[in-house]
């Protein structure tokens, strides 16, 4: 089956790219596998499978939009911007791709073996031995502090943010959070995932804050298997928290006092969940979408402005059949202009980040087209390069930031256009966090507290360019 579905997709992608201005469609494509996942023993393996950077920079719009639909179609998109674009083949696939890029693409492989990354990403720091690492993570039971099974949440040294956690771990540690911080951090669901999954939210304000402090909002996971989103927005929080108590006139006690600070630390839990127990490549959600065997829809193309529909069920960018089909979506929206019944909205939110990874950028509306250009730009921009200032301070990477539509392609339907352009949010983000392609979405997990430190630094930065700027300039 995979043999034959991945001959398919080679044949329909060479017709694709030698035409261009053409857009065939093959209708078995949207009720297959995709031929890149290689399934044993109920969890996928990419043993031998490749990453490959190709440079596209000379090519012309309408040949690396035809490039982007074969390498799509044969394989699987990691990231593309207007220069570079990855893409995970699988060997078969990978073996052939100088026969499906233009002479003026030049390819270079950029990770040789992806189930080494897969398994590095996995690993598990192993108690008692400080830097040594479990090749693999158990699914359930993780490293705790303490011997009743918890997290020792009053440090961030605790061994939580040294390795990627499972769902149920994550959750024991964010009520380990409210436990410890009554006063100052509470929880709420505003809704459901597809599979039943609550979707949650942490709000964090001083008990002598600012009464009605704007809120700032921070989601990530919308990608099932970019897990240092979750992870650096879990880490963030933490800090805040951590932060406060420890220096009661220092940054976080300001933001805290100035802001309610709203963490989503993952929109996508069913994704998540399923990344970990079966794909560890997997990006959509896990909603039936009506095809026999795909299922899913990218979180991040189903918002509700400028929103365009799929008919490819099983491509890993299908945004549905229309806006806010996913429920994940529905609810994240209407929370950010309704609000939640555990709390309820006075007014919108003063800024919305959305986490991803990867890239190292800081973007701001609009993703679906560079012709519309937001009035607010020229501050978006100033306040983004304030954020990539502060990370570089503090001895971080470089992060570039720009127009969203100008740093990466993107697709329609996109989170911070929507809380940007209906949501009515000024300072409106979307970050690709750490790396910029070493190792992709397999960040080891030795590098969660260095993203996590980043995320701090800038978004703090912002909160407090947003106070200068509009609460006491």
């Amino acid at each position: 089956m995979v043999a034959t579905t991945a001959t398919a997709l080679l044949a329909f992608a060479v017709v694709a790219l030698a035409l261009p201005q053409q857009h065939a469609f093959d209708a078995d494509l949207a009720n297959s596998p995709p031929s890149y996942i290689q399934e044993t023993g109920g969890i996928d393996r990419y043993d031998g499978h490749e990453v490959w950077r190709i440079n596209w920079s000379s090519l012309s719009n309408t040949s690396r939009s035809a490039l982007h639909n074969v390498l799509e179609t044969a394989g699987d998109v990691w990231k593309a911007t207007p220069e570079v674009i990855d893409v995970h083949l699988p060997p078969r696939v990978a073996a052939v791709l100088p026969s499906l890029i233009p002479k003026d693409a030049q390819a270079t492989k950029i990770v040789p073996d992806l189930q080494a990354l897969v398994n590095l990403s996995l690993a598990h720091p192993v108690p008692g031995l400080p830097g040594a690492y479990a090749p693999q993570s158990p699914l359930a039971d993780p490293p705790t502090d303490f011997p009743d099974g918890g997290w020792n949440v009053s440090t961030l040294d605790t061994v939580f943010h040294d390795a990627f956690q499972p769902l149920p771990a994550i959750d024991r540690f964010l009520d380990a959070l409210v436990n410890e911080y009554p006063e100052t951090l509470h929880t709420f669901e505003f809704g459901q995932s597809a599979e039943g999954r609550p979707l949650r939210a942490f709000s964090a304000h001083r008990a002598d804050g600012k009464a009605d402090a704007p809120e700032v909002l921070i989601i990530s996971g919308q990608h099932a298997r970019e897990w240092v989103g979750p992870a650096s927005a879990i880490y963030f929080l933490h800090a805040l928290l951590v932060n406060l108590r420890e220096n009661p006139k220092g940054t976080a006690a300001k933001v805290l006092r100035e802001f309610t600070v709203t963490v989503v630390p993952t929109l996508n839990p069913d994704g998540l969940v399923y990344s970990r127990e079966h794909s560890r490549m997997w990006r959509k959600n896990r909603q039936d979408v009506g095809g026999l065997i795909c299922k899913g829809v990218d979180l991040n193309t189903n918002w509700g402005y400028e929103y365009k529909p799929s008919r490819l069920a099983c491509s890993e960018s299908y945004s549905g059949q229309h806006p806010f089909e996913a429920p994940e979506t529905a609810a994240m929206a209407n929370y950010i202009v309704n609000g939640a019944k555990d709390a309820p909205r006075n007014r919108m939110p003063r800024a919305f980040i959305d986490l991803h990874s990867y890239g190292q950028l800081f973007m701001f509306p609009y993703s679906f087209s560079c012709n519309v250009f937001p009035p607010d730009a020229e501050n978006l921009m100033e306040a983004g390069m304030g954020v990539a200032k502060a990370i570089r301070l503090i001895g971080g990477p470089g992060y570039q930031t720009g127009q969203a539509c100008q740093s990466t392609l993107r697709f329609s339907g996109d989170a911070s256009d929507y809380a940007y352009a209906v949501g009515q949010i000024r300072w409106s983000y979307s970050a690709e966090l750490r790396d910029t392609g070493t190792y992709g979405f397999m960040l080891p997990p030795f590098l969660i507290r260095p993203t996590g430190i980043d995320v701090v630094a800038g978004l703090s930065a912002l909160a407090l360019f947003i106070y200068d700027t509009e609460i006491e300039p």
